[in-house]
């Protein structure tokens, strides 16, 4: 009996607290770039060597053409590597060769990308998702901080995919 006295001014009075639910739920939503954050692993990088390839065709929104080879290694939960790549556009044609040192945690590999480009030595962090075909890179856009460039995770990021190929065919 208690129940349905319940459920009968749950009803009547639905149009106050059904609107007020609705926007709580909503505003309680996770934004995109949180999913990454809490994500359940569904696949592991392989135990050892590994490759990935990233290829973009230069467009008129995004005119440079790239082509990144990510050579890297996995033992236990470091990785180690080195990434080259070629990049050319409207104003410039150069290559780039690096190495990689991070860790994999769950399904995201945090790495140091330590390089240099036109002479000039860098490093920046990247974050890679793991996925069943390879990764995919999450690019943030960068700030000054650390010493190095890391990503700004409080903007919106741009998923580049780098599927698994055979390192063989790349010549290493």
């Amino acid at each position: 009996m208690f129940l349905i006295i319940i459920g009968l001014g749950a009803l009547a009075t639905y149009k106050i607290w059904v609107p007020k639910l609705v926007n709580r739920i909503v505003s309680a939503e996770i934004a995109p770039n949180e999913l990454v954050k809490y994500h359940e692993p569904s696949i592991a990088l392989p135990e050892g060597r590994s490759c990935y390839s990233y290829a973009h065709i230069g467009t008129a929104e995004a005119p440079y053409t790239v082509h990144e080879v990510l050579d890297i290694r996995v033992d236990g939960n470091k990785v180690t590597g080195q990434k080259d790549g070629t990049q050319s556009g409207p104003d410039m044609t150069n290559g780039y060769t690096g190495t990689i040192n991070g860790t994999v945690e769950r399904d995201t590999l945090g790495v140091v990308y330590a390089y240099v480009v036109e002479g000039s030595a860098n490093k920046e962090k990247e974050i890679y998702r793991i996925n069943q075909t390879g990764l995919v890179k999450l690019r943030y856009p960068l700030t000054a901080g650390d010493g190095m460039l890391v990503p700004d995770t409080t903007k919106e990021f741009k998923a580049l995919d780098y599927p698994m190929v055979d390192c063989a065919e790349y010549g290493k």
